[in-house]
């Protein structure tokens, strides 16, 4: 009987020994998560501030390209009209205001 006792209790001690390592990594393991999912959420809204200002950026260049374009298309009218005329007209000054 008391063979029987001392064999239940060192089980039940090596079990609670197992389970409370199981549980110490379990709890790390959820830790080291939580810190990645921090990190990884930094990221996210670093990249979008980044985005934003691309894409402010993005509108300028584009708007300075339609401006070039329209200014191309008017030299290239001015030209072609000398060209057929010929006389120079007189260009607008560089930039168009």
């Amino acid at each position: 009987m008391i063979r029987g006792l001392l064999a239940f209790v060192v089980l039940a001690a090596v079990t609670a020994a197992l389970g409370y390592q199981w549980y110490r990594q379990d709890v790390d393991f959820h830790l080291r998560q939580e810190k990645q999912i921090a990190e990884l959420n930094q990221q996210v809204n670093k990249l979008q501030a980044d985005n934003e200002r691309l894409k402010g950026e993005l509108a300028k260049v584009q708007e300075e390209e339609s401006r070039l374009v329209a200014a191309n298309e008017m030299l290239r009218k001015t030209i072609e009209q000398a060209t057929l005329s010929g006389k120079v007209p007189r260009i607008a000054p560089y930039p168009p205001k």
